[in-house]
């Protein structure tokens, strides 16, 4: 099913959603992690949109959302403009799929409004992460080069980070990560998003004890970022919680083995779903 994009508002901030499936669907908002945007979902979408409505922002001061003109990139302030997405699309309940950073944005709004998740999936985030994984990391922000002279220099530097990514992952990366002016491409990532301020541990643990949903915690095999032992811990930490590894994958998951994610996400989204539905 093809994609449809709108444009909402958080105040006076801007922010670029991509959707799929129909309406009528029970409703899954998608968030992306650190440096991607609502169209890193589109493996997922094609088996999900047969039954879900999905609605992926590009987060603020990505893609085709604005940047923050305070340079506020907190946790509150995305949990806020996810907020606001919901009440625009009149969103009164639904689930939540959160990779990395969009996954603590996810924890945070399902701990606080507990009334509006029906489930939640958290992918490859955690709340003390592995400093091997944070390394990488600070390593990559910092020797990113800031533009590049040709959309095949762009494509090779991308596929230095992406291994094992799709040719039209890296195509749609190309297009939502980095925009072109001039024959020179730019991130569409604002740096004030950068060097990163993560939550403290315990800010992180306190909300995932407060999450009322059914939870699937999502680790990435060959994770460097969460350790087995720290999933355990959250899945331990949550009143309905579930954990699953996919195999043959890295941090980013829904690249890495976008079949295995599917396999693992779809069934937990459609169990809740019919779950609800029967009450």
């Amino acid at each position: 099913m093809a994609s449809k994009i709108l444009s909402l508002h958080n105040d006076t901030l801007k922010l670029r959603c991509v959707m799929w499936g129909h309406e009528a669907a029970p409703a899954v908002m998608m968030l992306h992690g650190l440096r991607a945007y609502g169209h890193w979902f589109d493996d997922f979408a094609i088996p999900a949109s047969r039954h879900f409505r999905l609605i992926a922002p590009d987060q603020r001061g990505r893609g085709g959302s604005d940047w923050a003109a305070d340079g506020r990139y907190d946790t509150d302030s995305y949990v806020a403009d996810m907020l606001a997405i919901a009440d625009a699309l009149g969103l009164h309940r639904f689930a939540i799929i959160g990779h990395s950073m969009g996954g603590t944005n996810a924890i945070n709004f399902a701990a606080r409004y507990p009334e509006r998740v029906t489930a939640l999936v958290i992918v490859d985030s955690a709340p003390e992460l592995d400093p091997i994984g944070l390394q990488r990391i600070a390593r990559e922000t910092s020797e990113m080069p800031s533009s590049f002279s040709s959309r095949k220099e762009a494509r090779n530097y991308l596929r230095t980070l992406h291994r094992r990514a799709s040719d039209s992952s890296i195509a749609t990366r190309l297009e939502w990560a980095l925009e072109e002016s001039g024959g020179t491409y730019r991130w569409r990532i604002d740096p004030a998003i950068f060097p990163l301020k993560p939550d403290s541990p315990q800010r992180s643990w306190d909300a995932l004890a407060a999450i009322k949903c059914p939870t699937l915690v999502v680790r990435a095999g060959e994770s460097d970022l969460v350790t087995s032992e720290c999933a355990n811990r959250m899945i331990q930490a949550i009143a309905t919680g579930s954990g699953v590894e996919i195999a043959g994958a890295g941090h980013m998951v829904l690249e890495d083995n976008p079949e295995g994610f599917a396999a693992a996400a779809l069934p937990f989204l459609m169990q809740t779903a019919a779950d609800l539905s029967s009450r």
